[in-house]
């Protein structure tokens, strides 16, 4: 385009006119774009490729730093730009949870403020401080397959987990969700003295909460609990995986520094490319091997050290549901094959998200200790729950394995 202007200068002896600075101008922009999506595609097929070789070699390459950026010059540049107001309580933020009065009051009738239900075991935290982990600004709603929703004025505080004691003694560990309408910035000594002059909740007050935590099904099949997850995105709208807006916002309140989302956006096109060329996205396993679907009863116990096992011994277990007795081996937790993580919970009895109904499992779950959902292949959905496991797809790591390889004593000889 440049030599033909130049050309026709020559020619002419004249300037061009406008309507050739106005193509020249497109014709820059056009390139600039297909040049920056050709460039993210091909940084996504290089991802997937050295992710792909770890997996063959069954080494994890879950990342072990945050996704969350609560420090940055550049976000705090932008925050004061954009007022807090605007963005809301963001990640980092200091807050002191309101007293369990102040809460009850912006409640309806069914215990939930814009369809978010304020549960019993909530009430412990009144008045307590804590560290905000991430915004919910969009939720999965996976339960009726309906793809992301818009959620507003939802926080996630770090470690503020359900305990179940309200619900059946659950064994989920959801991550709570808090309405910044339950929130106050925690600013000096006057949040100190609020905190210290708490008063316990009254039994009169944990008897109302109670009352919303369950109640009698419909088709009288029996007890019906009600929860956060149970009303997952109750309030919110349906939004487009596409849209570049919930993007945009992750990275202005910093629920995701620039290098995760630049990773999972650039993974997210090198895969609607595969899609559109009808070959294999990433990542990508092989279900539905064989129709048995093998248990090892381990019996692992909280505390014990084991390892995730490589794809390849957990994908001849899985049915061609991608399933094993029930429990579903989601791509995300490829990642983590190979790696050695603690036990946190044996998970035997949980709430079933889609009926309300508390389920004992005849087959327990293992819940290990910080490995979490990173939601990079769901738009970075900001939940942080814990991934379930089944016994068959981990093993135990010996005293041995656990010392450098120098330190190790010969397979066979006593210790």
């Amino acid at each position: 385009m440049v030599g033909l202007v130049m050309w026709s200068w020559g020619q002419s002896g004249e300037a061009p006119h406008w309507p050739t600075y106005l193509g020249l101008g497109l014709a820059t922009f056009v390139i600039v774009a297909l040049t920056a999506v050709s460039g993210l595609i091909a940084v996504g097929g290089s991802i997937a490729l050295r992710r792909d070789s770890l997996e063959t070699k069954g080494r994890p390459y879950a990342q072990s730093a945050p996704r969350e950026a609560t420090s940055a010059p550049l976000f705090a540049a932008m925050r004061a730009v954009l007022g807090l107001r605007r963005l809301g309580f963001c990640p980092g933020d200091l807050v002191e949870i309101r007293s369990l009065d102040e809460i009850l009051q912006t409640l309806g009738d069914n215990g939930t403020l814009d369809g978010v239900p304020f549960m019993p075991e909530m009430s412990a935290f009144c008045g307590t401080r804590a560290r905000v982990l991430r915004r919910v600004d969009k939720l999965n709603d996976w339960i009726h397959g309906t793809g992301l929703k818009r959620m507003h004025d939802l926080v996630l505080l770090a470690d503020l987990r359900c305990d179940g004691s309200a619900h059946g003694k659950c064994q989920s560990s959801c991550h709570l969700r808090w309405r910044e309408e339950w929130l106050r910035p925690a600013d000096g000594a006057g949040s100190a003295e609020k905190f210290a002059e708490q008063a316990p909740p009254q039994q009169t007050q944990l008897a109302a909460l109670s009352a919303f935590a369950s109640r009698q099904s419909d088709t009288g099949a029996g007890l019906r609990y009600v929860c956060q997850a149970t009303e997952l995105t109750a309030g919110g709208a349906p939004m487009r995986m596409v849209d570049p807006r919930h993007y945009a916002r992750d990275l202005l309140t910093g629920n995701v520094r620039l290098r995760p989302l630049f990773t999972g956006l650039a993974i997210a096109f090198f895969n609607r490319v595969q899609r559109m060329c009808r070959r294999a996205v990433f990542p990508s396993y092989a279900a539905g091997i064989t129709t048995a679907q093998p248990q090892d009863a381990l019996g692992l116990q909280p505390g014990e050290l084991v390892r995730v096992k490589p794809k390849s011994r957990i994908e001849p277990t899985l049915n061609s549901a991608s399933r094993n007795r029930g429990l579903y081996f989601d791509r995300d937790m490829i990642r983590f094959c190979g790696s050695e993580h603690r036990v946190k919970t044996r998970v035997e009895r949980l709430i079933v998200e889609k009926t309300g109904e508390l389920r004992l499992l005849t087959n327990p779950c293992i819940i290990l200790d910080g490995v979490t959902a990173t939601g990079e292949y769901q738009g970075f959905n900001p939940e942080n729950e814990y991934i379930f496991w089944r016994e068959v797809w981990l093993e135990r790591v010996a005293p041995s394995d656990t010392l450098p390889a120098s330190h190790r004593e010969p397979r066979g000889h006593p210790t």
